[in-house]
């Protein structure tokens, strides 16, 4: 019971975050995205308290970038919240690079493809490209 009534109190912040940001319709895991990437806070003490999973997540720009979560938090953390959240880290060298990868690929190309389309009229050609290149590439969404 008590799991229950902590659910509850997380999704009722959750619930707030939207109605504060106006996102509506937004699915939960594009929230992060349209607030600038920071993660979203939901047990700050769980999140201080436990250690971070990190992936490593390279670019040519940055070859030691990480992805980093921590419980208590929805979505990844920016370098801040790494600095406040993450008392240890755990280095998760599974291959989740390797989907990011992919996943960065499919994004390159279905941004190029989605230009032809006006802003407003992007986001069905978004999703069917990106379910198609997902596929393509192996990635399960």
């Amino acid at each position: 019971m008590a799991e229950e009534v902590e659910c509850t109190e997380v999704l009722e912040k959750i619930r707030k975050i939207i109605e504060e940001h106006m996102l509506g319709a937004t699915s939960i895991h594009h929230i992060v995205e349209v607030q600038g990437s920071p993660g979203i806070v939901v047990d700050e003490g769980l999140a201080k308290a436990t250690p971070c999973k990190c992936y490593p997540i390279p670019t040519p720009e940055k070859p030691e970038q990480m992805l980093c979560f921590s419980r208590g938090i929805i979505g990844g953390l920016t370098d801040a919240q790494e600095k406040l959240y993450c008392p240890s880290k755990v280095i998760v060298e599974e291959g989740i690079s390797k989907r990011v990868a992919k996943f960065r690929e499919a994004v390159k190309v279905c941004k190029a493809e989605i230009e032809k389309y006006p802003k407003g009229e992007r986001l069905t050609p978004w999703l069917e490209c990106m379910g198609r290149e997902a596929k393509k590439r192996s990635i399960e969404l």
